[in-house]
């Protein structure tokens, strides 16, 4: 993002996640200069800033980060363009988020500017948040009694595609996430409304992680202009999913032999404090994958002195 501060504003007042504390200062400071983690992000020389906005009961956070000190470029996401993410919120009552989403002034994709109704009674919205990054609000047509008690539900990711296919093969084969929900081309109305794109076409499929409560919805659009998105990770618009591995240099291994590029420098895992080991892959659509695992002293927060 660009600014970390304005982001975690925009979370706190509009979707009423929690986010840490302003100092009193009015902005929350950059992190000491981590070298190991900008050579895991192929960023050397930058300054950077994270923080989380959070939902209780959802263990699913949203990470705005902000990288300055280095070349980049601002993306101009469009919905159908391979690549683009999109934050699903789940929520209890759509019409009152919306209402607090248009006194924001934020812009609205859908058609009309109002909730879509799906055949299975779901209704949905898509919004461009503060960074013009999309999001999609979601109210299901029925709430499990074992969701979290406010408003937000559940927290998922929508990832345009390329090519369906090879996005299912590589989730699947390579990283070990299970797939469901695969649909045929067509031409859903709802959609179409949805994405304010008329002439689309979508198929879709979704996956899931072992042991994880995300869910990863993949679209592939049809009867379109799509471009495929090129970025770096410190470009606005860029987007990662972390995911705890195990035998992080199998998985490496596996991710370079099924053609995907690694970002970090070395093209392999690097430490990084506090006792991690992490690679960033590209996957086929340039959606980012940070890949950690833990190791015992591999990475110590303060590097041991030398004399």
């Amino acid at each position: 993002v660009e600014n970390m501060d304005r982001s975690l504003a925009f979370y706190h007042d509009v979707f009423g996640m929690e986010v840490p504390p302003l100092p009193e200062s009015g902005a929350r400071p950059f992190n000491n200069p981590n070298p190991r983690l900008f050579a895991f992000f192929d960023i050397p020389g930058a300054k950077e800033r994270h923080q989380s906005a959070r939902v209780a009961g959802i263990r699913t956070g949203v990470e705005p980060m902000e990288i300055q000190q280095v070349d980049h470029k601002t993306i101009q996401l469009r919905i159908q363009d391979p690549g683009t993410a999109t934050l699903v919120l789940v929520v209890r009552d759509i019409d009152a988020t919306l209402a607090r989403v248009k006194q924001a002034n934020m812009p609205i994709v859908t058609t009309g500017a109002k909730p879509v109704t799906f055949a299975d009674g779901a209704r949905a919205v898509l919004i461009r948040d503060i960074d013009n990054r999309f999001i999609e609000i979601r109210q299901p047509a029925s709430i499990p009694s074992s969701a979290p008690a406010g408003n937000i539900v559940d927290i998922r990711v929508s990832i345009a595609v390329n090519d369906m296919d090879r996005t299912k093969q590589v989730y699947r084969d390579v990283l070990g996430f299970k797939v469901e929900g695969e649909t045929a081309f067509a031409a859903e109305k709802a959609v179409q409304a949805l994405a304010g794109l008329s002439q689309a076409e979508v198929r879709r499929s979704r996956v899931q992680a072992k042991s994880s409560a995300l869910w990863l919805e993949f679209v592939e659009f049809k009867g379109v202009d799509r471009t495929p998105l090129r970025m770096r990770i410190q470009d606005r618009g860029a987007a990662r999913l972390q995911l705890r591995t195990q035998g992080i240099d199998e998985v490496v291994k596996a991710v370079k032999s099924a053609g995907l590029s690694v970002v970090s420098q070395g093209g392999g895992a690097v430490p990084i404090p506090p006792n991690f080991r992490g690679a960033l892959v590209a996957d086929p659509n340039n959606f980012f994958v940070s890949l950690f695992e833990p190791c015992d002293g591999c990475a110590p927060r303060t590097p041991p002195s030398t004399n």
